[in-house]
């Protein structure tokens, strides 16, 4: 009996010099239902082969940067989604909790490996250098994809047949991850935009304008004097890596709210770690001081040329994409700036930003998530009918 089972594979690889972690969530055949040992048959293949997907599920995590939290929102996705569907998720550059992911090449305590490759810093604090980190990663991923490898180094080259063909995308992002997600497909509109089926954002932060006021004010001033901010938070890590490992998992489940204990060690991990936190701050304070306060109208025309896009706000209230920024775009689209079809809004008051470190709010983000995918595989077929209509012409 043939069946499918969903499997994940955590791997580090190097993207533009950094040691990143990366996941990847296929689906393999189970090729038989036997009590009886795979070695006792030798007819019988091994290991599991993954299924080829038709779709790929492409993930950019919001803060702190590590895709190691929404490893189970993914794979639940791709269980509900079923057969033809596979997903991969990226850490930021610089982000995770062992030395050979966070130091630089140029810090005096690197040692061994540590000290190769090239470990630009520009990579890893500023939004332009994630946004290359991430269109790096993809490429890796499309070239994996793909069957003829020089195909991705040669975009004009046409396909031979559909086995030349990568999966269509779907890019999935959380909070800041949009803005990352967003630069990267108008850096790339002849390729990943071209290759791109649907853009859904959970929690989008995309400006800067938040919700009161004064935090506006607060958050600027910090984001102006960064290396007075990193010392502190350094500072501060510092003194957490200090305490006794109890006290600081209480702390994470007590007052943070972070439940599970898995993802308790993953939060703990990035606390206590003061290298960490000094490229975790630096991106940050650049994200506040060089995001837009309004609407970037003209990136969703640009998108939506090609594809959909599905956004989903939650209550909270949420300062990084308060529902004012929803109504916003509902304001833009009812004076025509955006087309209708381009973008479709969802609110749920009964979440928060950090829907993530909470288990039962998971399972809502995922049903956003496949129906989302399903809408957009009607607009894809669409599309496709369209452009048979007009090569008949």
């Amino acid at each position: 009996m043939v069946t499918t089972k969903v499997k994940v594979k955590h791997i580090r690889k190097e993207i533009c010099g950094w040691p990143t972690d990366t996941y990847e969530i296929d689906r393999y055949h189970n090729w038989y239902e036997s009590s009886f040992p795979q070695e006792q048959d030798p007819i019988l293949p091994s290991p599991p082969q993954p299924v080829n997907p038709h779709t790929v599920l492409m993930f950019v995590p919001g803060n702190p940067g590590c895709a190691g939290w929404y490893v189970k929102m993914l794979t639940r996705a791709i269980e509900k989604l079923g057969d033809g569907y596979a997903a991969r998720a990226v850490s930021y550059a610089g982000h995770g909790t062992v030395p050979d992911v966070i130091q630089q090449v140029e810090d005096p305590d690197a040692i061994g490996d540590q000290r190769k490759g090239d470990r630009n810093s520009r990579v890893a604090w500023t939004l332009g250098g994630q946004v290359k980190h991430k269109i790096e990663w993809c490429n890796q991923v499309m070239k994996d994809f793909l069957t003829h490898e020089d195909q991705m180094d040669c975009p004009t080259k046409q396909p031979q047949n559909s086995k030349d063909l990568p999966p269509k995308i779907v890019w999935i992002s959380h909070s800041i991850g949009s803005y990352l997600v967003e630069r990267l497909l108008v850096l790339c509109q002849h390729t990943l935009l071209f290759q791109t089926q649907a853009v859904i954002h959970l929690m989008p932060f995309r400006r800067f304008d938040p919700i009161p006021k004064w935090k506006k004010i607060y958050l600027s001033s910090l984001a102006h004097i960064p290396n007075v901010t990193s010392t502190v938070l350094q500072a501060f890590s510092t003194v957490a890596n200090m305490l006794p490992k109890h006290m600081v998992d209480l702390y994470l489940e007590k007052v943070a709210g972070v439940s599970l204990l898995e993802d308790r060690e993953l939060a703990r991990g990035l606390l206590c770690n003061p290298y960490y936190a000094k490229n975790f701050i630096t991106l940050g304070m650049e994200e506040i001081r060089d995001l837009p306060e309004t609407n970037d109208i003209a990136t969703l025309n640009i998108i939506g040329k090609v594809c959909p896009i599905f956004m989903l706000y939650c209550g909270g209230p949420d300062q990084w994409a308060p529902k004012n920024h929803m109504e916003d775009l509902s304001k833009d689209i009812s004076l025509g700036k955006i087309p209708n079809k381009v973008l479709t809004m969802e609110y749920n008051n009964d979440l928060v930003h950090s829907f993530i470190v909470y288990p039962q709010m998971v399972e809502p983000v995922v049903t956003f998530l496949c129906k989302s995918v399903s809408k957009s595989h009607q607009h894809d077929h669409e599309k496709d009918a369209k452009l048979l209509f007009r090569s008949k012409l």
